[in-house]
């Protein structure tokens, strides 16, 4: 293939193949795909494709949306490739300012015939995109369907019903950033879907297209299972309800970050029953056995010491420089910055940012060590780049989990008495003989799905990643508030059902497609239990009603509020929505409405407000209005208190970040009737709310000393996020 030139490393996530590739134990939004892709740059002369054969390819397929952006301004690399993929991808991009707003777009195209893989763009008008949107769900999927006609061959594709289009409807999204639908459509073959195969299209809800990406390959070759030769579903069925086990986890949110639920997941290690032959699928292939997850045991029983406590810069340096070493012959190893920064959790961490120089290119990324411990918590091998490792020899399942516990003891010692034994099998990468471990944390007993400890090891015994996940979580739902385990059992007995899928087999050189009964629970190949309450955690069928707020003025911003996770109402048939709210109460709902969802308030040490403490349930969310700076530090916060309309309209002009505008209080005029009755210190907060939409008069009085009801700040809150995307040059001004 000639010269190249290696570049860089790219982690990769197939969100949409989880419920087949993955066990169903652990089958969660959280899934993260252990395999990294070296991305192998081509010289620019081994290559014939130009930027104006892309752009012409582009053109084609969207004759109308980009007319706006001329052929210099877009910017082409040239040609790359993959270890495991050999087709070749070329990228073409743009970026602009239109109206003072960024407009940008990214496109890649493989192989011969330059098939678009993956696109995404972001348009500079997305008003109507914005609450109320345009265009429906439905509506949107029937422009995803005309764009789907687009590619060839697609004509067996159907929307996939198995709830991967609904996996994200419990995340919290900041409602100043446009409504967007997903549809996600798999190719057939005789009738049956190819589970590991999708193309997904992302629709505004104003009509525009801004994302798809393409997640399929070619099955000419292909070998398929006779669809004629499987067994009855209602056998397969009995089968895997008579070896259904549930067990209790604890479940990361990273939708709220911070925030775990305690749940009740599949304790059975395997991913269907094939349809044929009727062994159980698992993450490496199939089995006669059952594969059943193991019991907790932690890496060490007891806590080990730090591998070096205090750690100064010029210690991490240092030892960056003979950890990351490597023979001059083959490469130069560069240590560029060592960054201190702190994390999430409030420790401090070294980021040691490195690159290996070498004859024909280089690659670098970044070496992260805790402050305090000296431990790794972030590493990633990049001399496969350069340094070919034996692969005829490879190292066992057994002796790759040695070699993990080894380098775990070795480098990351003072998380350990904290984390188990991986639960479930490793992901073998069967291209390049390479295993990946899990170690999920421990707490009360009981696996933390979404806080684990990751190690790769290469086919030689190498540490090929090695990375720390462990997260900040201060208050853990208590296991004794959890329903019986009986009868979460049989509500996953009851929730059952098998959908008939192809699957990949993952063995090097060979296409062949078994059929496989793929469990899914009411609905969804991903679902889980809320153990507190009993319900599931994602409710997919869309054929039933769910229940609505009614109000004669609010009932749609009611609605959307509820129906976006932002509203917490747990009896709709007596909730009053005329209420007065709370200053609590209602900080939570404009913080849920702006920012990604919850916070722990950073270490836990800051207290802003003395009645606000670290086990307040409010703590998170008062010490996030501090940093945006909704609040200011005080001795207490009358969380309990109304809040008034006035109030209301300091909140979002310091959201809005006009705090230094209203305090010009003299240049601006209330003409409410009631003028004379409001706090000169608040004029020009009343004036600007009221001015932008924000807060209506009333009657021509604007009452600043009345109660807000939850209805008021509903229509407030749907308001104040609109205005923030059509005020604001930041695209992401979301906290």
């Amino acid at each position: 293939m000639g010269k190249f030139k290696k570049l860089g490393i790219i982690l990769t996530a197939t969100a949409f193949s989880v419920g087949v590739l993955a066990p169903i134990s652990q089958a969660s939004a959280n899934v993260k795909e252990p395999s990294e892709r070296i991305e192998i740059q081509l010289a620019a002369s081994e290559t014939n494709v130009t930027k104006s054969m892309l752009i012409k390819k582009l053109r084609t397929l969207f004759p109308n949306e980009f007319s706006f952006v001329t052929d210099n301004d877009f910017n082409s690399g040239g040609g790359h490739f993959f270890r495991d993929d050999t087709t070749v991808r070329y990228n073409l991009d743009f970026h602009k300012t239109v109206n003072g707003k960024d407009v940008s777009g990214s496109f890649t195209f493989k192989g011969e015939e330059l098939e678009l893989e993956h696109f995404y763009y972001q348009p500079a008008n997305i008003t109507e995109a914005m609450y109320p949107a345009k265009y429906s769900e439905n509506e949107a999927r029937k422009i995803a369907e005309d764009f789907l006609k687009k590619f060839a061959n697609t004509e067996n594709y159907k929307l996939r019903d198995d709830g991967l289009n609904y996996i994200n409807m419990g995340f919290n999204r900041p409602l100043s950033q446009p409504i967007t639908y997903s549809f996600s459509y798999s190719p057939t073959y005789n009738g049956v879907l190819i589970g590991d195969q999708s193309i997904t299209i992302d629709v505004l809800a104003n009509g525009e297209i801004t994302g798809m990406y393409r997640n399929t390959q070619s099955i000419n070759k292909a070998s398929f299972d006779n669809v004629s030769e499987k067994k009855n579903e209602e056998e397969m069925v009995s089968q895997v309800r008579n070896n259904l086990a549930v067990d209790l986890r604890y479940y990361v949110d990273y939708s709220n970050p911070r925030n775990v639920k305690l749940v009740y997941m599949p304790a059975t290690g395997f991913n269907g029953v094939h349809a044929i032959t009727g062994q159980w699928q698992t993450t490496n292939g199939f089995s006669a056995q059952v594969p059943k997850t193991k019991s907790a045991e932690k890496v060490s029983s007891q806590q080990l010491p730090p591998r070096k406590s205090g750690m100064t810069v010029e210690e991490a340096e240092a030892f960056a420089k003979t950890f990351l070493k490597v023979d001059e012959d083959k490469a130069k190893l560069n240590i560029e910055m060592v960054d201190e920064r702190e994390n999430d959790n409030g420790e401090t961490i070294y980021s040691i940012n490195y690159m290996y120089t070498y004859n024909n290119g280089g690659s670098g990324t970044s070496l992260d060590i805790n402050k305090a411990t000296g431990d790794i918590v972030q590493y990633h091998d990049l001399k496969r780049d350069f340094v070919n490792s034996d692969k005829t020899n490879a190292i066992s399942k057994d002796a790759a989990l040695a070699k993990a516990i080894e380098y775990l003891k070795q480098w990351s010692p003072s998380y350990l008495h904290e984390y188990s034994m991986p639960l479930d099998e490793p992901t073998f990468d069967e291209y390049n003989k390479n295993y990946y471990f899990s170690f999920p944390r421990i707490v009360n007993g009981i696996a933390v799905v979404g806080d684990e400890i990751s190690v790769g090891i290469d086919s030689d015994g190498a540490l090929l990643s090695l990375y720390v996940n462990k997260q900040k979580i201060n208050n853990w739902p208590s296991i004794s508030q959890a329903i019986p385990n009986e009868e979460a059992k049989e509500a996953y007995s009851k929730a059952l059902t098998l959908q008939l899928q192809y699957v990949k087999q993952n063995t090097e050189g060979k296409q062949h497609y078994d059929l496989v009964y793929a469990p899914s629970f009411n609905g969804s190949v991903m679902n889980q239990i809320d153990a507190i309450t009993g319900e599931w955690l994602y409710q997919v069928d869309g054929s039933k009603e769910k229940p609505t707020i009614s109000h004669p003025t609010a009932a749609n911003e009611l609605n959307y509020l509820l129906n976006q996770n932002v509203l917490e109402v747990k009896d709709l048939a007596n909730f009053n929505a005329d209420a007065a709210i709370t200053k609590g109460e209602a900080l939570k709902i404009l913080l849920k409405s702006l920012t990604f969802g919850y916070y722990d308030g950073g270490d836990g040490e800051k207290q802003s407000f003395n009645n606000i403490d670290k086990n307040h349930l409010l703590y998170g969310t008062v010490e996030k209005a501090v940093r945006m700076g909704i609040l200011q530090p005080a001795n207490q916060f009358a969380f309990d208190e109304t809040l008034t309309r006035q109030e209301l309209a300091v909140w979002s002009v310091q959201i809005l970040q006009l705090e230094n505008v209203a305090k010009l209080k003299e240049i601006y005029k209330l003409n409410f009737a009631d003028a004379a009755s409001i706090d000169p210190a608040y004029a020009g907060h009343i004036a600007i709310a009221n001015g932008m939409g924000l807060i209506d008069s009333q009657q021509n009085n604007f009452n600043a000393t009345k109660s807000v009801s939850y209805a008021d700040l509903a229509v407030s809150t749907v308001r104040l996020a609109k205005a923030i995307q059509e005020n604001t040059s930041d695209r992401n001004f979301y906290y």
